[in-house]
């Protein structure tokens, strides 16, 4: 776990298909999937997820999931839209394509930035499937 401000952020670098899936990992840890909500934050995520042995294209789960309206909201309720969200060029897109879920990118030309995406990937889409990214308040 690493601590910054008032959260601990810890990466277990090991390619998840799904979201759901991450989320429980997170939880039975005392915590839950990562809220970024500064700039500050998403560069040390960002930081910690470069130093991982592997870093996929898509790079970590975060804690934000589309809802029956459309919108982003972080797994706390409160809205992306108007605050701090860093998506790629074009993201959040394919409203109609089941893209619930979010990441990080990991490497490519949007690494560091959002992007929206499936909450269940395929298996053949593994060598992509972002990592665990967890968050708990630090003590």
């Amino acid at each position: 776990w690493v601590l910054h401000g008032k959260s601990c952020f810890l990466i277990i670098n090991i390619p998840t298909l799904k979201w759901s899936d991450a989320r429980r990992t997170c939880q039975n840890l005392g915590g839950d999937l990562a809220i970024i909500r500064t700039a500050g934050e998403n560069n040390l995520i960002f930081g910690l997820v470069k130093k991982q042995k592997t870093i996929t294209e898509w790079g970590v789960w975060l804690g934000s999931i589309r809802k029956s309206d459309n919108k982003f909201y972080w797994i706390d309720g409160t809205p992306l839209k108007g605050n701090y969200s860093p998506w790629g060029s074009g993201e959040p897109n394919n409203v109609g394509n089941n893209e619930y879920c979010s990441n990080m990118f990991g490497q490519g030309g949007r690494a560091g930035k959002w992007n929206d995406l499936w909450c269940t990937l395929k298996e053949s889409q593994l060598k992509y499937a972002p990592s665990i990214l967890c968050q708990k308040k630090a003590n």
